[in-house]
């Protein structure tokens, strides 16, 4: 005996005990019915699947949790670049405000910053911003 089921390239069910069986654990644990209008519901076929291919839902588990470990990752080191991006501008900034107060300390228009009287400078400058700080 065959029964057809709903989906769209309907095929014919041979009905076996094991069917029978399959679709009593369906009904148990989903409270729906295996069978519609004398036909096998996809939702049955879907649970028929999985219980007949329990390795696929594995491999399926794997990939998500591969996937969502990929995403934190990801985040992880863009708000990393993130902060290291804002640290080379805080400190960009600094030097820039250094070279401000020299231009005017010293009444020059340009200032080598390799210079030792800069170096020395911009020392005393940074410890003198942090002990305000």
């Amino acid at each position: 005996m065959t029964i057809p089921d709903s989906t769209k390239n309907s095929q014919d069910w041979d009905i076996t005990d094991d069917l029978i069986e399959q679709m009593k654990r369906f009904e148990h644990k989903s409270n729906k019915s295996a069978i519609w209008r004398n036909k096998i519901t996809g939702n049955f076929l879907y649970f028929k699947y999985i219980e007949d291919h329990p390795e696929s839902l594995e491999e399926k588990a794997k990939a998500k949790a591969e996937a969502l470990k990929n995403g934190r990752e990801k985040k992880i080191n863009s708000k990393i670049e993130e902060l290291e991006e804002q640290e080379v501008e805080d400190e960009e900034n600094e030097l820039l405000d250094c070279i401000e107060d020299y231009k005017t300390e010293y009444g020059v228009k340009n200032v080598n910053i390799h210079s030792k009287k800069f170096k020395a400078f911009y020392a005393e400058w940074k410890e003198f911003a942090y002990q305000e700080k």
